[in-house]
């Protein structure tokens, strides 16, 4: 291994505090697209597999946790947590950003994208399944996102239900909403918007609200509601 591929491994090592027995596991994890070579694959094989064990860690603590909580209750907690923001935050508190190994048009940012700090993340996860199991990988998930976890529990959270309904369509139905503005009330200085969100080959809404951003808002809490990822309002 030369020594950038050990300056990746150390790095990444004591961020996380284990110590890899395949050090080549913690090279893949740390590089993205933009800079794998022949020599050197990307992360993107890591973030599937690191994505399902996610999903699987986050659902098993969610359902034993809140034994009270409905289907919809427990996929809208799920989607905020495993979401490219909640994601991203931690692999910023993991010190991961400065890690990633990126290509030359991408290094020379001052920030990263949130979805390749999130992708590192779940590359992160799968590095760690695969070289020490499924307890491994479990403990560094719980250990970096039970703050987060605890503050969307308790309800603490934005509920910016564009980026939840973003983040469901982009892993469940590779597409991306599209809002509309049907009508337009009042005059310029009191303007209410009736707007629509299109997914999948369906309309969802349309809700009004005092601005376009806030239309949108209730349009994408609308679907949400549609699509069970939220509790009706009775329920809430």
């Amino acid at each position: 291994m030369d020594a950038a591929a050990s300056a990746i491994v150390d790095a990444l090592e004591n961020r996380i505090g284990y110590r890899f027995k395949d050090s080549s596991l913690a090279v893949q994890a740390m590089t993205h697209s933009s800079a794998k070579d022949k020599d050197r694959p990307s992360n993107e094989r890591f973030e599937f597999f690191g994505d399902a064990i996610l999903g699987l860690v986050i659902s098993e603590h969610l359902f034993r946790t809140f034994p009270n909580y409905e289907e919809g209750e427990l996929s809208t907690m799920k989607s905020v947590i495993v979401s490219a923001k909640t994601l991203s935050l931690s692999a910023e508190e993991l010190g991961l950003d400065k890690v990633v190994v990126l290509g030359r048009g991408l290094a020379d940012k001052k920030s990263l994208p949130r979805s390749i700090l999130g992708n590192a993340f779940e590359a992160t996860v799968a590095a760690l399944y695969l070289d020490d199991g499924f307890d491994r990988a479990r403990a560094f998930i719980m250990k970096n996102l039970a703050p987060h976890i605890a503050h969307i529990a308790d309800d603490k959270h934005e509920k910016n239900y564009k980026s939840l309904l973003q983040d469901y369509a982009q892993r469940h139905v590779a597409a991306i909403p599209q809002y509309r503005v049907l009508q337009e009330t009042g005059p310029d200085h009191k303007k209410r918007f009736h707007v629509a969100v299109d997914l999948d080959g369906r309309t969802y809404g349309p809700a009004w609200g005092d601005n376009k951003k806030e239309a949108e808002q209730a349009a994408a809490r609308e679907a949400l509601l549609v699509l069970g990822l939220l509790p009706s309002p009775e329920n809430e």
